[in-house]
């Protein structure tokens, strides 16, 4: 096995598409987190984070999401006395719902298995890429880091074991991201998992299976506006969440008001996410500014496409 380095990059992401929480993502084609890994015999891990929010992200190689992932392919992958040296830049912002940790865990399962020569399958690479999002947030879900790592909408069948179905991304639409100024405490993730109900209702189930359906129907169909109905229609996650958030019921009708398909909680927030027709991002985008404004929050938004494209090699 020879010794050398590799540059990766992996997307953003979008995790739980309202309904879908913990179950489906979609890649974004910007930002994305860019991670050069050498392989060092007998030496020992490192790793420097650089780039958005680098400073704000441990450099402890047992906390770094992208160390811990690429720490478990070797361990997979029978490989012993070699370290790992990294340089993470980051690209994509961390605690703001476009899965951080996610694109991190991902670009390290993925330049770690290209390192030695692609031992581990799809399927392993990404039970490695979750441990590192189990280092990050204390979960190790995959709505995040499935879709970074293998790119489009990716559907999570089944954790015990892990299984994934990959999906086409919506075609003619955009995606708004818009992020408020908010105080987020350094494990967002973790509080946003916290305020969730420990039950809900039978008819609350119903309810949310039914717009899940929706969601999937219209992605598999590629009827946006079938898509956007299932995406606004989370009955469970996003009333709980949106109480992190001032003022987000009254963004998500400024948006739908204003054409989107579909708005909801950008994976765990404080972001929130919709999908548009194509050529209407703009005004979408700035309604959503003008509500956050008016709960007396200032936020910038950013348009974004569906990416095919997951982990690569730069």
């Amino acid at each position: 096995m020879a010794v050398r380095t590799v540059e990766v990059s992996a997307p953003a992401t979008i995790a739980n598409l309202g309904p879908g929480y913990d179950l489906i993502g979609m890649a974004l084609d910007t930002p994305r987190d860019f991670l050069r890994v050498s392989l060092v015999k007998s030496g020992t891990d490192e790793i420097e984070v650089e780039g958005i929010g680098g400073e704000t992200i441990s450099a402890g190689p047992d906390q770094n999401s992208s160390m811990v992932a690429a720490r478990a392919v070797l361990r997979r992958a029978g490989v012993t006395g070699y370290g790992l040296r990294m340089l993470l830049k980051k690209g994509v912002p961390p605690r703001m719902g476009m899965g951080s940790s996610g694109a991190s865990s991902a670009a390290g399962a993925f330049a770690a298995n290209i390192l030695l020569d692609n031992p581990l399958g799809e399927t392993e690479v990404l039970e490695c890429a979750m441990e590192g999002e189990r280092a990050a947030c204390g979960s190790a879900h995959a709505d995040n880091v499935a879709p970074s790592l293998l790119g489009g909408i990716t559907a999570i069948l089944c954790y015990d074991p892990i299984r994934v179905m990959k999906l086409r991304p919506l075609g003619g639409v955009e995606v708004v991201e818009t992020t408020p100024e908010l105080e987020i405490a350094q494990e967002k993730t973790k509080l946003a998992r916290e305020v969730l109900p420990p039950s809900v209702t039978l008819a609350t189930v119903v309810s949310q299976m039914s717009s899940f359906a929706l969601l999937l129907l219209g992605i598999m169909k590629n009827d946006p506006k079938i898509a956007g109905e299932g995406i606004s229609g989370d009955q469970i996650v996003e009333p709980a969440r949106a109480k992190l958030i001032p003022g987000f019921f009254e963004v998500k009708k400024a948006a739908l008001k204003a054409g989107a398909y579909g708005c909801s909680i950008s994976g765990a927030g404080p972001s929130v996410f919709a999908i548009v027709p194509q050529g209407r991002g703009i005004k979408v985008g700035e309604r959503m500014v003008d509500q956050f404004s008016a709960a007396g929050v200032k936020s910038k938004f950013s348009l974004h496409r569906i990416s095919e494209e997951g982990a690569k090699v730069v």
